[in-house]
């Protein structure tokens, strides 16, 4: 990460280089500008890309800041209460999710195992029928990662995707959209208009799914 200042503003930014994308992608996220790019950026070029974007990302750090200080899990808002105690464990309950730990530092680790177990537990359920839809015979392994930069990655030749487990904050429908979408770079590692028709064909309403996921603005504190 590294601060820019533009129109006399400073301004956080994350590069992410993720060469399957064609495009180059701008979001906002919990206060941070982050940037996803199939090749490499020069800082200059990030500069100009806020200044041409610049009313945009206002708007949206205001919006970012307006969030409450929650934690989602599964398309859910639950407070978070956070107690000491001589273990560490958490629980999710009606209205809220209880950490009870020894040290504030096992916080973070506690809400990823949740957000982990979770992921795998969607995959369990549903990437057997998810893989045979696409013809995919030969084992594929899923991994999970905690990164902001992306809610899923593939790697065709190595029979592997990548799930951020941040995907654990959102609904199940926006988790199997990016399963769905992941699966159908096997077949085509790229976003071209064949990727898009392959998947849909799996997935009807995937576009429609992922423009929803777009509006969402969750808390990325947790």
């Amino acid at each position: 990460m590294f601060i820019v200042q533009v129109n006399q503003q400073d301004f956080p930014v994350e590069v992410v280089l993720k060469r399957t994308n064609r495009k180059i992608y701008l979001r906002i996220r919990d206060g941070v500008i982050w940037i996803t790019t199939p090749t490499k950026l020069t800082k200059s070029f990030v500069i100009n890309m806020i200044d041409k974007n610049f009313d945009y990302i206002i708007e949206h750090m205001k919006q970012s800041s307006k969030i409450e200080d929650k934690i989602h899990f599964l398309g859910k808002s639950y407070a978070l209460n956070i107690q000491n105690s001589y273990h560490n464990s958490i629980y999710v309950k009606e209205e809220e999710i209880l950490i009870e730990v020894t040290n504030s530092s096992y916080i973070g680790k506690l809400i990823e195992e949740l957000y982990t177990n979770a992921l795998k537990n969607v995959v369990e359920t549903y990437s057997k029928g998810i893989l045979f839809q696409f013809n995919l015979v030969e084992p594929v392994t899923f991994q999970y990662k905690k990164v902001n930069g992306y809610y899923g990655e593939c790697f065709p030749k190595k029979r592997k995707i990548i799930l951020s487990t941040r995907l654990a904050k959102y609904d199940l429908q926006y988790i199997l959209s990016v399963i769905y979408h992941e699966c159908a770079h096997f077949k085509y590692p790229n976003h071209q208009q064949a990727f898009y028709t392959y998947l849909e064909e799996r997935y009807p309403n995937y576009r429609a799914v992922q423009r929803n996921l777009r509006k969402i603005k969750y808390n990325e504190k947790y």
